[in-house]
């Protein structure tokens, strides 16, 4: 970082049609503060004209907007795209205040400048808080449900404002308000993480809520992931028998002076209407209870009683991925089902709650119930919560009311709201909740079956990205399950922004990594101690395969130098347990979890060979982290890695190899995972298409398979047994969940059986009796296969975030046509293909600094043109030909 050296474009031709836009961080938070001192850099390109290259850049700093008086520069660096660049010069102080603008050079000269970025830094050293957790007298040391805490402090403004910013943060969950004003539409706050080795806070400037003379800040702290229910064990207060509220309000006046508002022994503290709020259960709500003006100023609380002071937590740092919040809501009917009941169907199996707009006539008791079926009579189908009640009651004095629960969410389809007096239901609405992530992804095409398809997979994914990656949002779980994460990463990137989201976990999946780097199967991990706490292979390989998910789809390089480390630990691990033949055998591994050919209520007892599973894995592991460490410049390690990447790989196919081939992830792992040597892989791709044309195109794979059967299939040409597999409506099969009303992914591929009966998930296990949920992702993974094979949109291994992108079309299966989109780090790239008889037109939109290559599908041809075409960016047509 140099001082601007005036200069530095002064020969340099103006390119006015480009020009830098959507400058930012890695930080997807939202908050006022940047998450990280020295954050890394993002910008793309807009462009009036095709083929644009960026050939370098030049980010300044300043203290002020207008970039007067002292500047730094980066000096000219040289950099094909704006994604991942350095922090310029040295880290940010807490709480100072940084400019940044950037400039790129491209093909035709020096654009103008973007547009300026402010970043402002969070409380990056410990000493910064003054603020300590605190927690009302009564509410310590417990571990049975009771009434959610409520904490407020008044506090007076003497001087004008100028600025005013509010750090804050609950061990547990936290809803906080300024002089009755929520400080944010953020939910479930701060989220869930390896508690006991860190906490996350939010910074929101609340400059507006002030108001001269008196104000009070108010909050309320429910259980949440830190003292409420969790896991199907079960377990309560896994984190701490206190919940508590950490909060720091910095004010700056308009003189300079500064004010701390900080959670300390100052604060008064007591309870209200929300008697009870659990992730699991539900929440029960008592108008009555609820003190009046408790979080207005001048409230006569003397009932009320002082805190407790707790320690500080032992790392905190700012939250760096979007909140949950409320999406979006709709209205739904309702039907009476007798007197005081009324049923409701929401169309659509979501993630949320109910909002209900009721006239009481005189006090009354509403009861809100969840499930995601019915049962054959009408009735909600609860077997499947297992011990959670998801269950909302409402006591109401007369009057009309708006009714939400709190500190709570549901998964749901179905409710019934039971009113036990005179109460008229004026409205219901299903309310939407979920991570805040951008869409980034969009698949159609001609067959609406599979339109169906995409849009469960889109919405299981919304459903369980909630604070973390979770298996399902209904039953006593909803956890970090490391395999169904891992399987479903690359959908996922494709679908939503998910980098900052994924990072996230993965920085907590380190943390819970056992010393002899085994991963863990649920992250955070919560389940200690029981069998099931690693689950070995296609698990573990979260460790390794999530990260390269994540640099695939968005070229940030980061996520692997982060989490190199962990990468190598569960790496080394699956190594050292190599036998005599250089293959692993012998561990527990949960396997292909689920496999249709399993025995129902083992579904780790999968039809492939588990040590089969488990070396092919290490070999693909083993293999990513070499590909890893190159782009690390690790020459040294991704030498060596690739080489026992090499030797596992052969030491598989020759234990194996005649095995292998009598399952579809058999034949699927060896073909994609490159087990089997390249000189045999069609032979293995021909036996994997006998095999589904011999299962009349039923899938017979678990949750490891699933994700690959495709690819393995399209890889080696079997391209008729692809879409066999993938239109099939017999169980098991995609389409068979969406023939059978499916609004969201199933776990069990035939969780809703051929007669329309509800399959029972009966588990052999003493600790959970059934296991079926109807909004689960894992198998949701072929949507990666919907936009790169059939669609035919993938980011190419040679430029990884779509800086490269492989267009390579699939007509198939009787679809005529089919059209996908992703909105890149460097701009929407779309694809759309129409077919005729004898005629396959195809359209191509490819971003500036991004190119592209186009393969002619099997069967067609360019006339006057080569079998791959390379392409710059802009749009592109293609009139293809069917070969004779």
């Amino acid at each position: 970082m140099v001082p601007d050296p005036g200069g530095l474009a002064a020969t340099a031709a103006p390119d006015p049609a480009v020009l830098p836009v959507d400058l930012r961080t890695d930080d997807a938070s939202g908050l006022v503060t940047s998450a990280r001192a020295a954050p890394v850099l993002h910008w793309r390109l807009e462009a009036r004209r095709p083929g644009v290259r960026q050939i370098a850049y030049e980010l300044q700093r300043s203290a002020s907007a207008d970039f007067g008086g002292a500047v730094l520069s980066s000096g000219r660096i040289e950099r094909d795209c704006g994604i991942g660049a350095d922090w310029p010069g040295p880290p940010l102080a807490s709480r100072e205040v940084a400019w940044l603008r950037v400039r790129a050079w491209t093909d035709h000269g020096l654009t103008a400048w973007s547009a300026p970025l402010r970043l402002e830094g969070g409380l990056y050293d410990p000493q910064n808080w003054l603020a300590r957790p605190i927690s009302p007298v009564g509410n310590g040391d417990q571990d049975q449900p009771r009434p959610v805490p409520l904490l407020r402090r008044e506090f007076a403004l003497a001087r004008p404002v100028e600025r005013a910013v509010l750090y804050v943060s609950a061990l547990g969950i936290h809803q906080t308000w300024l002089n009755g004003q929520p400080v944010s539409t953020d939910l479930f706050d701060p989220g869930w993480t390896e508690y006991d080795h860190r906490l996350l806070y939010s910074a929101y400037d609340v400059t507006a809520l002030l108001q001269p003379g008196a104000n009070v800040m108010a909050a309320a702290v429910g259980d949440g992931w830190w003292r409420g229910n969790l896991t199907w064990i079960p377990r309560r207060a896994v984190y701490g028998r206190t919940t508590a509220l950490l909060a720091q309000l910095e004010i700056t006046f308009t003189d300079g002076s500064r004010e701390v508002i900080a959670s300390d022994d100052h604060w008064q503290g007591g309870t209200g209407s929300l008697r009870r709020a659990d992730f699991y259960n539900g929440c029960e709500i008592d108008l009555a209870a609820e003190p009046v003006g408790w979080r207005e100023v001048g409230a006569d609380l003397p009932e009320w009683g002082g805190v407790v002071v707790l320690p500080p937590p032992p790392r905190i740092e700012q939250r760096a991925f979007p909140a949950v919040r409320e999406l979006f809501s709709q209205p739904v009917m309702a039907v009476s089902a007798g007197p005081g009941l009324v049923r409701i169907d929401c169309g659509q199996n979501l993630t949320g709650h109910l909002r209900l707009t009721v006239e009481a006539a005189a006090p009354a008791t509403i009861t809100v119930r969840h499930a995601e079926v019915l049962e054959a009579d009408g009735a909600l189908h609860t077997v499947a919560l297992r011990t959670a009640k998801a269950t909302d009651t409402y006591h109401v004095p007369a009057g009309r009311h708006v009714l939400s629960p709190v500190f709570t969410f549901h998964g749901f389809r179905h409710a019934e709201v039971a009113c036990d007096g005179a109460v008229t239901v004026e409205q219901i609405e299903a309310v939407v909740v979920a991570s805040d992530l951008p869409e980034v992804g969009r698949f159609a095409c001609s067959d609406e079956r599979l339109n169906r398809l995409a849009s469960n997979i889109r919405w299981s994914q919304r459903g369980n990205f909630l604070a973390i990656p979770t298996d399902c949002p209904q039953r006593d779980e909803r956890l970090g399950w490391t395999g169904d994460i891992q399987v479903f990463a690359e959908t996922a990137c494709t679908q939503f922004d998910s980098e900052a989201f994924l990072r996230n976990w993965l920085v907590d999946l380190e943390l819970a990594q056992f010393p002899d780097g085994r991963v863990t199967s649920v992250v955070p991990n919560v389940i200690q101690g029981h069998d099931y706490e690693y689950g070995g292979i296609g698990w573990g390989d979260a460790a390794t395969l999530v990260p390269w998910a994540i640099y695939e789809a968005y070229g940030d390089r980061e996520v692997l130098a982060r989490q190199f480390d962990s990468m190598c630990r569960w790496v080394d691990w699956g190594l050292s347990r190599r036998d005599a033949d250089g293959v692993w055998t012998g561990d527990f591994h949960l396997g292909d979890w689920l496999d249709p050919g399993a025995p129902p209520g083992h579904p780790e007892l999968a039809t492939t060979d588990r040590d089969f599973i488990a070396s092919a894995y290490l070999a693909h592991s083993v293999g990513t982290l070499a590909r890893a460490a190159r782009v690390l410049g690790r020459n040294a390690a991704a030498d060596r890695y690739a080489q026992l990447s090499q030797d596992v790989a052969s030491a598989t196919w020759a234990r194996w190899h005649d095995t292998l081939v009598k399952t579809q992830t058999g034949c699927a792992l060896a073909i994609e995972f490159g087990i089997a040597p390249e000189g045999e892989r069609q032979a293995v791709g021909a036996q994997l298409a006998a095999l589904v044309t011999a299962g009349e195109g039923r899938i017979a794979t678990g949750f490891l398979g699933t994700p690959l059967v495709l690819p393995a299939l399209t890889r080696t040409g079997q391209h008729e047994a692809a879409f066999r597999l993938l239109l099939n409506e017999e169980a098991p099969g995609w389409l068979y969940q969406v023939k059978h009303g499916a609004t969201t992914m199933w776990e069990r591929w035939d969780a809703i059986l051929p007669d329309g009966s509800i399959n029972s998930g009966d588990m052999a296990v003493e600790d959970a009796a059934n296991m079926i949920s109807f909004n689960h992702y894992a198998y949701g993974a072929v949507g990666a296969w919907l936009y790169r094979s059939l669609a035919g949109i993938a980011p190419d291994a040679a430029d990884p975030g779509y800086g490269l992108i492989h267009f390579a079309p699939l007509p198939g299966g009787g679809i005529d046509w089919a059209e996908a989109e992703v909105r890149t780090r460097r701009g929407p790239a779309m694809i759309r293909w129409e077919r005729s008889a004898d005629r396959l037109h195809v359209a191509l939109t490819i971003p500036p600094t991004a190119q592209g290559r186009f393969q002619p599908p099997p069967g067609w041809s360019l006339p006057g043109q080569s079998s791959v075409v390379a392409l710059d960016s802009g749009q592109h047509t293609f009139d293809l030909v069917r070969q004779p």
